[in-house]
């Protein structure tokens, strides 16, 4: 892959088989080390996507048509064995729903060492060494208590770190986010994108951020693509979407944000209605 080369390209139409065009023609482009955000409501089609890129979409009943590259290779035109080697250790996902996704019957070591070795061969060591490695990259402890425990002693915030860190433990150079904030606290969700923010620097893993949440998005992506009913009806930096909305649907979403009140004095009887968005960027 060269430089020019972008880490991910498709153009993808999607249908089930009780309902067609659920994507119709989408278009994106992820470069290495890029974080993309995908902004829809419910039901545009997001997750669709996510799963169309893993070619999990025979699960769900869907079938995809276009053109789908992952650094350069038609991902098309590989064999289910071929894509059982991919995810995971080039493609990783990270849903929405953490405790969901871990098996509330096995340790987190185990499940840790289950998904180190299902793309690995080594030794125990070297298992226990990218598991430590994991875990300090989401900032977790790697202690043998905190190995031993289930995730039902976890909280969801834990929980959601322990499934980045299985997401990242062979380094993919694309990481899939589905809502992977969406279930948890203001908090816990800040601490969420300031770990992909720190992935995003640190590992140079592209980053596709998959959300509802315009300002979560703001906060993390360097461009935004915003998806309406199957369609990619505008895509831009956040300067661009946030500040010079071009498309409808796009100006309908920044006006919708939330606006604080501001106070002019304490002893004012003035006060303005609506501030501008408070926006940040890592």
């Amino acid at each position: 892959m060269t430089d020019a080369t972008p880490l991910l390209s498709l153009r993808l139409s999607v249908d089930y088989r009780n309902k067609a065009g659920v994507l119709r023609d989408v278009s994106l482009e992820i470069q290495p080390g890029e974080i993309l955000g995908l902004v829809g409501q419910s039901g545009s089609g997001k997750s669709t996507l996510s799963l169309a890129i893993l070619r999990l979409l025979h699960l769900k009943g869907g079938v995809a048509r276009g053109d789908l590259l992952f650094k350069g290779q038609d991902l098309f035109a590989k064999t289910e064995a071929q894509m059982r080697s991919l995810r995971g250790r080039e493609i990783s996902i990270v849903l929405q729903s953490p405790l969901s996704s871990l098996n509330p019957a096995l340790r987190i070591g185990s499940q840790l060492s289950e998904a180190w070795r299902a793309h690995a061969t080594g030794t125990r060591e070297e298992c226990a060494a990218a598991t430590r490695a994991a875990l300090t990259s989401v900032s977790l402890s790697h202690d043998s208590d905190f190995l031993r425990r289930r995730p039902g002693q976890l909280s969801v915030g834990q929980a959601q770190r322990v499934i980045i860190a299985m997401a990242v433990l062979h380094r993919p150079s694309l990481l899939i986010a589905d809502e992977a904030t969406s279930a948890l606290d203001t908090i816990t969700q800040s601490e969420i994108l300031g770990l992909f923010a720190q992935l995003n620097r640190e590992l140079g893993m592209g980053i596709l951020y998959i959300s509802h949440d315009l300002l979560s998005v703001a906060a993390l992506c360097h461009r935004i693509a915003i998806l309406d009913a199957g369609e990619i009806v505008e895509c831009g930096p956040p300067s661009q979407i946030f500040g010079a909305p071009q498309h409808a649907y796009t100006q309908k979403l920044v006006a919708a944000l939330p606006r604080l009140p501001v106070f002019t004095s304490p002893a004012s009887p003035t006060f303005a209605r609506h501030a501008e968005p408070v926006l940040s960027r890592t």
